[in-house]
């Protein structure tokens, strides 16, 4: 069977059966010895020139010993070993000493024998810890077997030497801990790997511990939770290699791809990342993957908000997508496991259930090339190991840059000033697509996203490594097809040949959402003194704004200033008693001379301003003229105003009406838009950009197994009783 490795480089290689790789140890000779396996004595060979551990039966004739209280120095033995096996060393996951110990340290008590931890196969995905014991009351001779095998397996390329692991305790059914206590971390020490577990205390946790984390330190980064905590893996992972290697994280950038693989460890609901990878949502399968060093490079989107990088995602969902989400946020903590189904119905809902409009862009996907695929009776293909549109030796980082317009260099020596030497841009077609209409949801995929409640994945026709994603559209339609839309997922039906659902390869896209241009309410807010008071300011300001550059002017004389400025205070003044009555003049500066010469005489007005703030006032002084542009300070005069009572029950009853009318105003609002489900986690934001990138990111797996059951009906029980 043939998969695939890694170079220094990132690209992928060959290989078949590790074959390739060099024997260090192939001059050591053989060792041989009796061990008791089972209850019964066999000759244990180890042998490092040919990379095997075998053993046979020493008298295959004899009849076994019964189980329990036998010869065995194990008094509780699991099955009887054939009379002849082997097993190569690549395929053990590690070894370690069997003492017998009651209250004693670790080190301590009498060597019972080593412990060899390998793998077997149970189903097409799924992979369970084989353990094979060899009994023998000497410590040096264990000893001399485990040493060798830990020495050749450490030198085996791929495989981690230290890990660091994000552990998300509140995952799914909240067993995170329990299950890496008692399933993951014996299988990780017996393979030698130093582990550093920490605990996710908040939302923000994984992105600060990743500011002061040193790559250098680790080989593998791993997680254990749902499709949230490993969206903030991969987005702090995506991240600090970028700050590690000096790029400048902003729209249209080209990443640097990630050296570090990602292992996860799925606790969650869901688990669509893993399940693409994986083909099962299990944490002893990827502990498995991550051992051995199986590694699978994965596409991987960056999300942009307003040319700022939000964050780096494998499935977004807008519409009935993030509906569910935004439900299952409120079940969950009372129905656990069973507020996804809640969470769905919820959204069926003919109230939940309504179209968005939207504007999609997007940026085609260059057409597939391999003949293979073109010759297809299907126009859709799975993504499987060994696919033969993934995987490509050639990985151009660069294909995934797109320049929207292209401009010719002018080289004003070479050219003239004719027009024809330049391009004309509006003659260029445009990369960029457009869609505008009704959505009831809008799915962007670069990953098949299987999961329980879609076992073939919500987008069972995307591949794991092609360069590319999948935009589908689901078009407003009636609440029937939509659910028999949603029921195809859990079966080998194809959704995408409904005439309501568009399915288009991308590389880019642009959304926003449109709300409605009007509303059905009265704005008592509005008052039409306070609109003609800020408009006579406005003018006033434009007016004073336009005297201080005349004044400024260079080029005109003194006298000539003199008289503009008398000219623009006599226009303010007009102004003032034209449009509003109630402002406060101007300075009339010309009825006092002593003041237009600033020889002594007392500014009324001044005066009383400098009661005001310092840094509110403001005077520009033109030769004998001094304007005084500080705001007064208003004062009361006579005895104030009260309400009368109709009146404060006119203004109670107005208010009212104010709050009611801005709840029907939200909740009209609220139907017009929706939430971004990005890997099952919450984004507020409504204009985004995404961005695919070939083969970012290496994730711990082989892919999906070609002969993966198809699962015909769905295990989630909502959508089994949808009719």
């Amino acid at each position: 069977m043939s998969d695939y490795t890694f170079d220094e480089d990132g690209n992928p290689t060959l290989r078949t059966n590790g074959a390739s790789q060099r024997n260090f140890f192939s001059d050591e000779e053989d060792i041989t010895n009796i061990f008791d396996v089972g209850g019964d004595g066999f000759d244990v060979t180890l042998s490092m020139a040919e990379e095997t551990l075998s053993w046979t039966s020493v008298n295959p004739h004899r009849a076994r010993k019964s189980k329990g209280k036998g010869l065995s120095l194990f008094r509780s033995a699991k099955h009887v070993p054939p009379e002849k096996d082997s097993l190569e060393l690549k395929n053990i996951l590690g070894v370690k000493i069997k003492r017998r110990k009651k209250n004693r340290k670790e080190g301590d008590g009498m060597c019972l024998g080593f412990i060899v931890y390998t793998y077997q196969q149970f189903g097409p995905n799924t992979y369970r810890e084989k353990v094979i014991e060899f009994e023998h009351p000497s410590e040096n001779l264990c000893r001399k077997y485990s040493e060798r095998i830990f020495n050749y397996i450490r030198e085996l390329p791929g495989r981690p030497q230290s890990v660091k692991l994000f552990m998300q305790v509140m995952a799914g059914h909240k067993m995170s801990k329990q299950l890496y206590r008692d399933k993951v971390l014996p299988i990780i020490q017996a393979a030698g790997i130093d582990v550093d577990c920490v605990e996710i205390q908040h939302a923000e946790f994984v992105k600060q511990e990743m500011v002061h984390i040193n790559l250098d330190d680790y080989d593998c980064i791993a997680c254990m939770g749902g499709d949230g905590t490993v969206n903030q893996v991969a987005t702090g992972l995506m991240n600090k290699i970028q700050a590690k290697n000096d790029v400048e994280v902003k729209a249209g950038f080209t990443p640097v791809a990630c050296n570090v693989p990602l292992c996860i460890l799925p606790t969650g609901t869901t688990n669509q990342v893993a399940g693409s990878v994986l083909g099962i949502g299990q944490a002893v399968t990827s502990t498995i993957h991550m051992i051995l060093g199986n590694y699978r490079q994965v596409d991987i989107c960056s999300v942009y908000h307003e040319e700022k990088l939000l964050k780096w995602s494998f499935i977004s969902q807008y519409g009935f997508g993030g509906n569910v989400l935004s439900m299952y946020e409120r079940y969950k903590h009372k129905l656990g496991a069973k507020g996804l189904d809640a969470a769905i119905l919820k959204a069926l809902t003919k109230s939940k259930l309504r179209p968005y409009e939207c504007e999609v862009e997007y940026i085609p996907a260059d057409p597939v090339s391999n003949a293979e695929e073109k010759n297809t009776d299907n126009e859709y293909s799975t993504c499987r190991t060994g696919c033969t549109r993934c995987w490509t030796e050639e990985l151009d980082d660069s294909a995934s840059v797109t320049n929207d317009t292209q401009v010719q260099d002018f080289d004003p020596l070479n050219t003239s000033n004719n027009s024809e030497s330049f391009m004309d841009l509006s003659k260029l077609e445009s990369p960029w697509k457009t869609f505008k209409g009704s959505f009831l949801n809008v799915g962007l995929y670069s990953i098949p996203g299987n999961c329980e409640m879609a076992p073939e994945g919500l987008d069972k026709f995307s591949h794991l490594c092609d360069g590319s994603m999948d935009l589908v559209l689901v078009k407003d339609t009636s609440r029937k097809d939509f659910v028999r839309f949603i029921r195809r997922h859990a079966n080998s039906k194809n959704q995408f040949e409904m005439p309501f659902v568009e399915k288009i390869c991308v590389k880019e896209v642009r959304f926003k959402p449109r709300s409605r241009s009007t509303w059905n309410y009265k704005d008592h807010t509005y008052s039409e003194i306070e609109y003609r008071e800020s408009a006579i300011k406005n003018r006033r300001g434009t007016i004073q704004s336009m005297d201080i550059l005349e004044i400024e002017d260079e080029r005109t004389t003194p006298k000539h200033r003199h008289t503009q400025s008398l000219q623009m205070l006599d226009n303010i003044s007009d102004i003032d008693t034209d449009e509003d009555e109630g402002i406060d003049d101007i300075d009339d500066l010309s009825s006092d001379p002593a003041s237009r010469k600033g020889s002594g005489g007392t500014n009324r007005n001044s005066a009383g301003s400098s009661r005001g703030s310092a840094g509110s006032r403001k005077k520009i002084k033109n030769g004998d003229v001094i304007i005084n542009t500080a705001q007064q300070e208003k004062q009361l005069v006579g005895p104030q105003y009260r309400m009368t009572f109709a009146e404060k029950d006119k203004l109670k009853r107005k208010t009212r009406q104010i709050k009611k009318e801005e709840k029907v105003k939200e909740k009209e609002a609220s139907k017009s838009r929706s939430v971004w489900n990005i890997d099952n986690e919450i984004c507020t934001e409504q204009d985004l950009n995404f961005r695919v990138h070939h083969g970012l990111i290496k994730i711990c797996g082989q892919g999906i197994s070609p002969n993966t059951h198809v699962f015909t009906d769905s295990p989630v029980l909502c959508l089994s009783m949808m009719g």
